[in-house]
C-alpha cells in the first residue's frame, strides 16, 4: 500500500484526484481516503465560518453610523 499526498488547490493536484477518483469508481484496487487538516487552528476557523454565514456583522448606512454602533 501506497500514500500519496495531494494538494487539491493546484492544477496539477486537481487533475491527479480526479483521475484517482475515475479509477476508484471502476475499480476496488484504488481507494480514495481524505484527511483533510484544517488549514488554521480551531478559533480561528471558527471565526471564519462565522464570517461567512454573517454572525455577529454589523450593518451601518454610513460610516457616522457604524462607529456609533461600535462606540456603544
Amino acid at each position: 500500500m501506497t500514500t500519496i499526498t495531494i494538494n487539491k488547490r493546484t492544477k496539477a493536484g486537481k487533475l491527479l484526484f480526479e483521475m484517482a477518483k475515475l479509477l476508484s469508481e471502476n475499480t476496488k484496487d484504488v481507494i480514495i481516503t481524505e484527511n483533510e487538516k484544517p488549514r488554521y487552528n480551531k478559533p480561528t476557523e471558527k471565526a471564519i465560518k462565522e464570517a461567512q454565514l454573517g454572525v455577529g456583522l454589523i450593518q451601518a448606512a454610513s460610516v457616522d453610523e457604524l462607529f456609533e454602533k461600535l462606540h456603544d
